[in-house]
């Protein structure tokens, strides 16, 4: 080029494909569910409904083509990419997708939307939707299928982004995985990402998940149609289950099916989605004995089991004093909407049973709200698409709680802490004292943000916990008020939307973006 000359254009020279391919890549996605559901509304004769989702098509399309070529040619240093792409994702994207309920839904403003579709790609499950039956069906399926997406993301990112930073659950099963290599029962993740570039270990890991997560989804939807759910409705409670979104689709909810077959095939779905992923790839290597052997499917049955065993006996106690123990079904049901119960607030779903207002009829005692708020914070295991604390974390934590009470008689006497057949170390140990401080100190501060909104003390820590462990139907379940969210101003709904992708995302891995040595160079 000669002096004076001006470069019109300059070819993009392609560095670390990162940042710049998973954003561009998540708004083709958005653009093609924007299509598809300007196909459904097409299809059921709602016109306005599909010219919005066409045009949204349009947006996203040329949204994500600019970005595209911004990206590649100022690329995001691969180092951060995967955090910032998902930072992106979680804070940008739900603003993309809110646009047709901000048009559609009557009365519900732009933070309104982006509050309903941040519980949706987060797995939240929090509405602040007034009336369900006043809302096109449309944007109940694509509200749904959001969540399956969330779902979905959250899964490849445990795997191609958090696993390679040990967080998310990693920190504690990547000590486990190398002492037991040898055992060819681990993930082995950190072996096969870590010399590659972010774009690489997402494919990887979308090419590994995309068939069994899809398949978990049609296979759910026809297990509910099949006992009884109409075929709209179990399609997008399949979403929910799969994802645990614990979102409603119908006026009132899966308790108005009052369905024991139903609730079953939700058990069903979401006990294995807050299971983690290496243990179902494990088991589709035929070795079945691995969610037997998998320390946080122990944990998971001692909780629930223990909780059960303590709300139907607190029920049980009630039933004697006013003397309705001979009413074996109320007492099976009882039992039935408490099991149902535990599992679905573990499992960070939040999906309420027929029978759990029955517990509390044959007793005559209100069912404490607080034993489902404890599950919630314990949540799931770590790589799956449940919230909360994990499992593998809150049970290491009580471990060496007991160890402490144990050396107060005996100081000198060393026990070391195990997760089945692991030992695990001082420093892994250290890690979920970090995460959980850090956890804490979320919710404290969260909940002072909240009552600068004028909300109560009380209501605010019920609802930093529930978006925190992204398990959104926790509030109006325990404050007996499904419109919880619907009356919150705009401040304490945005103050919600940051904690549901701080609880996604996990305080850990916030800290990490924020940390001077991801920004290195």
């Amino acid at each position: 080029m000669s002096r004076g000359e001006v470069e019109v254009w300059r070819p993009i020279v392609r560095r670390n494909a990162g940042a710049e391919q998973l954003l561009s890549t998540a708004l083709f996605v958005f653009a093609a569910g924007f299509a598809l559901m300007a196909l459904h509304a097409f299809i059921v004769n709602d016109w306005e409904t599909s010219s919005v989702f066409a045009i949204c098509t349009a947006g996203a399309c040329l949204f994500g083509s600019a970005l595209r070529i911004i990206l590649l040619r100022h690329p995001i240093p691969a180092g951060r990419s995967g955090l910032l792409a998902l930072v992106a994702f979680y804070t940008v994207g739900p603003l993309i997708i809110a646009v047709p309920l901000a048009e559609l839904i009557p009365k519900f403003s732009m933070i309104d939307a982006y509050f309903e579709m941040s519980a949706a790609l987060t797995t939240t499950g929090a509405s602040n939707i007034l009336d369900i039956e006043d809302v096109p069906q449309t944007i109940v399926l694509w509200r749904s299928a959001c969540a399956g997406l969330g779902g979905f993301v959250c899964l490849v990112a445990a795997l191609s982004i958090f696993a390679p930073l040990s967080i998310g659950g990693f920190e504690v099963r990547d000590v486990m995985d190398r002492e037991g290599a040898s055992s060819g029962g681990s993930l082995a993740v950190e072996a096969l990402i870590e010399r590659r570039e972010a774009m690489e270990r997402t494919t990887w890991a979308v090419r590994m998940l995309a068939i069994p997560y899809g398949g978990a989804i049609v296979l759910c939807m026809l297990a509910l149609a099949a006992v009884g759910a109409p075929a709209f409705e179990a399609l997008c409670y399949a979403f929910g289950a799969v994802s645990t979104t614990g979102f409603r689709v119908n006026a009132g909810g899966i308790a108005a099916y009052n369905s024991w077959a139903i609730e079953l095939v939700l058990i069903c779905a979401i006990v294995p989605a807050a299971i983690g992923v290496a243990v179902h790839q494990q088991a589709l290597r035929g070795r079945l004995r691995a969610y037997l052997e998998d320390p946080e499917c122990r944990y998971m049955l001692i909780a629930v089991g223990a909780v059960v065993t303590l709300l139907f006996m607190r029920h049980w106690i009630g039933a004697i004093e006013t003397r309705s123990t001979d009413e074996l079904g109320a007492g099976i049901s009882a039992l039935w909407g408490s099991l149902f119960m535990a599992f679905s607030y573990i499992t960070t779903s939040g999906f309420e049973s027929a029978d759990w207002d029955g517990a509390t009829a044959w007793s005559g005692l209100r069912t404490p709200g607080v034993a489902l708020l404890g599950l919630a914070i314990v949540g799931g295991g770590a790589a799956s698409t449940a919230g909360g604390v994990k499992l593998i974390r809150a049970a290491l934590l009580a471990k060496h709680s007991l160890n402490e009470l144990a050396r107060l008689t005996r100081p000198t006497e060393v026990r070391p802490i195990r997760s089945g057949k692991y030992r695990i170390t001082q420093s892994a140990m250290r890690i979920v004292f970090v995460f959980v401080m850090l956890y804490v100190l979320a919710v404290v501060g969260s909940s002072l943000a909240l009552t600068a909104t004028g909300m109560g003390m009380i209501d605010a820590l019920i609802a930093s916990v529930s978006v925190l462990s992204n398990t959104g139907p926790l509030l109006p379940m325990i404050s007996d008020n499904l419109n919880a969210y619907v009356e919150l101003s705009d401040g304490a709904k945005l103050v919600l939307c940051v904690g549901m992708i701080v609880g996604r995302m996990e305080t850990l891995a916030v800290v990490a973006l924020l940390s001077p040595r991801t920004w290195r160079k």
